[in-house]
């Protein structure tokens, strides 16, 4: 397809995955094991505290997810490569539109924290998006991300954001080193745009008070080691 739009795709070509769960400030990988009888089942296992990305930020896809029981919709294209589509008009068994503006992007995670193949990094929530935007912000000023090169990230913190009556945590990305492009990510056809907003959210960013804490088991950030290359052959 032209604008390099995806549908969702058949199983063969469906990457694993990494969840930011914005409800509960934690990051998860999905591991998808063979079960005895052949079948196949998904386990998720939280990463939070010990997982470093090298996220391929020159090749961000945003534009429309829908997350359906059967798995994701794409409307997305390359960030500053085609233009972004039009919301698509279909509604849900609620009435609303059913598409959200979303982005997806591919990584690779540190032996720590699951390693393996390529990932994809996805989210519809306003605070994930403002997060990432503020993260491709960083790269594109950063002179490592003009020779080429991709960051290595890791959350190192999380924010109470009110949206209506609930309460999200937008994860800080931090970058923590850089490295050159690994075979496993495949290089971008063209040079990495200049920096282009993400869709805009309307969030409101609360502070918390100081005696707020974060709900259980909400990751507390630890001092690591900086993953290097090596980390992630």
């Amino acid at each position: 397809m032209g604008l390099g739009l995806s549908t969702g795709g058949t199983g063969d070509d469906i990457k694993p995955y990494v969840k930011y769960d914005a409800k509960a400030g934690r990051l998860f990988r999905a591991d998808r094991n063979q079960l005895s009888d052949g079948s196949f089942a998904s386990e998720s296992v939280e990463i939070t505290n010990i997982a470093q990305m090298v996220i391929d930020l020159a090749n961000i896809r945003v534009g429309w997810i829908n997350y359906t029981t059967q798995g994701p919709i794409r409307r997305l294209v390359v960030l500053g490569k085609e233009p972004i589509p039009l919301r698509p008009d279909e509604k849900n068994a609620d009435g609303k539109l059913a598409f959200k503006q979303g982005f997806e992007v591919d990584l690779l995670l540190n032996k720590e924290g699951g390693g393996g193949p390529a990932r994809v990094l996805g989210s519809g929530a306003g605070c994930v998006i403002e997060a990432m935007d503020a993260l491709h912000d960083a790269y594109t000023a950063a002179p490592e991300s003009k020779a080429g090169k991709l960051p290595v990230v890791k959350i190192s913190g999380v924010t109470p954001v009110k949206s209506g009556q609930s309460t999200n945590y937008k994860p800080t990305f931090a970058i923590v080193n850089w490295i050159d492009r690994p075979a496993a990510l495949p290089a971008p056809t063209a040079t990495a745009p200049a920096a282009q907003g993400a869709p805009s959210t309307g969030s409101t960013i609360v502070a918390p008070p100081a005696a707020t804490p974060l709900p259980t088991n909400t990751m507390v950030p630890q001092p690591a080691q900086m993953a290097d290359a090596s980390d992630f052959g």
